[in-house]
């Protein structure tokens, strides 16, 4: 403000000073006349219409006509004239300016607001949009801390690991149904796929030749939807990849509606790392506590373990009506191994026999050592035709099985035993039964198979 006035008064001076330099060479009363009768509105020319400006120019003007022509003389009344006119004139035409300089200024202002007042609000949605994504990814990580909850109340059992994911994810919305498969070698050194789902049998027969050995699945990395599957319902399939090693390496597969299918992945890249570090605490739980049950010679149950399971797979035939069978096997004259070959001998016929029975029985059917050179087999669901092939393949397996030690090369057999679930017959009372089955075939010579007959 100082600065403005500061030119303002310097403008002044020098217009003064023209005004008294061509005064000085003017000579003539008219000359002088028109000089003074410019000068007047020279202060509307200034770039702000000052009143005191414009009275201190009129009142030189005045005084210099004064001066040329006297104080009352006609030249002299008419400047005054003018002088007193075009004060209330330039009042007004001041006033008019700096209105429309204010307005200017105003409108200018309302413009800076107006759009600042847009960048606030452009600010605002964008901060509420991240607070609405913030939120929502928080609900989502809660929602996983709870399921990793879930697992760990299932550590020891991979089924009901995945049941339990099976549970959560299937409620979710926008997904049809999923189903969980798990690759791992079995003890037998076999490459195995096993599948968690409610699908019938037709349609995990479907799922199962599209997702046994697609190399686009096993060698997936993170969350994607896998094109080939989609012609099993039509809808796209996002598929998560879990590897946690030890043996734990799922794909979980979620059959999703088209507007979710983008959704279901960034999930996935949300929920993978949770179920990552939650398999990787079951795993290795669960082989802990597999050691614990399995016989260190010949990796198969211990006989405490193999009762768990026959107790278990009793009161389920009880409950939905189904049966069962047992097979207890003897080696042959193992004593004579032992006392002819020494005990190192001995324990690698166990291994094999041990390996041999392991490979001959279907999956999910549970083989345990019972006692020294004894084992037993638990094989739910199967008609007694097939148990009696199985024993059959596993006798003459070993009968026709080598061993060798120092250049000598001898053999040994198998005696065996079976006995079918009977209604109303405790566990303990089954492997009795067995027991019997496998004596009778001593008995009778060995290297046989007897059937448990009720008497």
């Amino acid at each position: 403000m100082n600065n403005k006035k500061s030119v303002l008064f310097l403008k002044l001076f020098f217009l003064l000073l023209c005004f008294a330099i061509l005064y000085s060479k003017v000579n003539s009363d008219v000359g002088r006349y028109i000089l003074i009768l410019m000068v007047l509105p020279m202060a509307l020319l200034f770039e702000q219409v000052n009143l005191i400006l414009f009275i201190v120019i009129s009142l030189a003007s005045v005084i210099m006509s004064v001066f040329t022509f006297g104080p009352i003389t006609y030249e002299t009344i008419i400047i005054t004239a003018i002088f007193l006119v075009a004060i209330p004139m330039l009042s007004v035409f001041s006033t008019k300016r700096s209105k429309l300089k204010i307005n200017d200024g105003l409108k200018k202002k309302n413009d800076e607001l107006k759009f600042y007042k847009e960048e606030l609000l452009n600010e605002l949605n964008s901060l509420t949009n991240e607070r609405e994504n913030l939120e929502k990814k928080l609900e989502r990580i809660i929602h996983f801390y709870i399921i990793s909850k879930d697992l760990n109340k299932n550590i020891y059992v991979p089924r009901n690991v995945a049941n339990t994911v099976l549970n959560i994810l299937s409620s979710r919305q926008g997904v049809e149904y999923c189903l969980i498969t798990r690759r791992f070698t079995n003890k037998q050194g076999v490459d195995r796929l096993q599948m968690f789902s409610r699908l019938n049998e037709a349609t995990k027969k479907k799922w199962y030749r599209l997702i046994n050995g697609n190399k686009e699945i096993e060698d997936l990395q993170k969350p994607k939807i896998i094109s080939t599957l989609f012609e099993i319902e039509h809808k796209p399939v996002v598929v998560w990849p879990v590897v946690a090693g030890l043996n734990w390496d799922f794909r979980i597969f979620l059959v999703v509606n088209s507007e979710y299918s983008q959704l279901y992945i960034e999930e996935g890249e949300i929920f993978i790392p949770h179920l990552k570090l939650s398999a990787k605490r079951i795993g290795l739980v669960y082989e802990q506590e597999e050691k614990s049950r399995i016989d260190g010679l010949t990796g198969l149950y211990l006989k405490r373990y193999f009762i768990e399971k026959l107790n278990s797979e009793y009161e389920r035939v009880k409950r939905y009506g189904t049966n069962f069978y047992l097979i207890m096997l003897d080696i042959d004259y193992f004593k004579k191994v032992n006392d002819t070959y020494g005990h190192l001998v001995g324990d690698k016929v166990l291994k094999e026999i041990a390996h041999i029975i392991s490979n001959s029985v279907r999956p999910g059917d549970i083989v345990g050592r019972y006692g020294g050179e004894e084992f037993i087999v638990l094989l739910p669901s199967i008609s007694k035709e097939a148990v009696t092939d199985i024993a059959e393949k596993i006798r003459t397996t070993v009968e026709k099985t080598t061993f060798k030690e120092n250049n000598i090369e001898f053999g040994t057999t198998i005696s065996i035993g079976i006995c079918e679930y009977m209604p109303n017959t405790k566990p303990t009372k089954l492997i009795d039964n067995v027991d019997k089955a496998l004596y009778e075939s001593k008995k009778c010579g060995r290297n046989r198979i007897s059937v448990y007959k009720q008497q």
